[in-house]
């Protein structure tokens, strides 16, 4: 009896963990090809390396602050123009209430 009470523990226990592990699926990372990526970024120079680091910094969910940090936006033209265009105005009409055969 005890060890069928220890069996249904063990049991309750894996299932709990699998569980656990396939809800977290995304933070898992296969090892041997993080290794495989980053000894292609050793081997490679110029925009190869940028384009390996590239791969890394999408399997890894890289933040735009990390990606600056290895200096993978350094040449983001979206983000020099985000950085000096001046922001629209405003609408000056109220798009909400507008009327007529060419509002949809």
């Amino acid at each position: 009896e005890e060890q069928r009470k220890e069996n249904v523990q063990l049991r309750r226990s894996l299932d709990e963990a699998i569980h656990r592990l396939s809800l977290s699926q995304d933070d898992v990372v296969d090892r041997q090809l993080m290794k495989n990526i980053l000894l292609d970024w050793f081997s490679k120079s110029g925009k190869g390396k940028k384009q390996v680091l590239e791969v890394m910094a999408s399997l890894l969910h890289f933040s735009e602050e990390e990606k600056d940090n290895i200096h993978l936006t350094e040449f983001n033209l979206n983000r020099v123009v985000e950085a000096v265009a001046a922001p629209l105005p405003p609408a000056k009409a109220d798009v909400e209430n507008l009327e007529g055969e060419n509002v949809r």
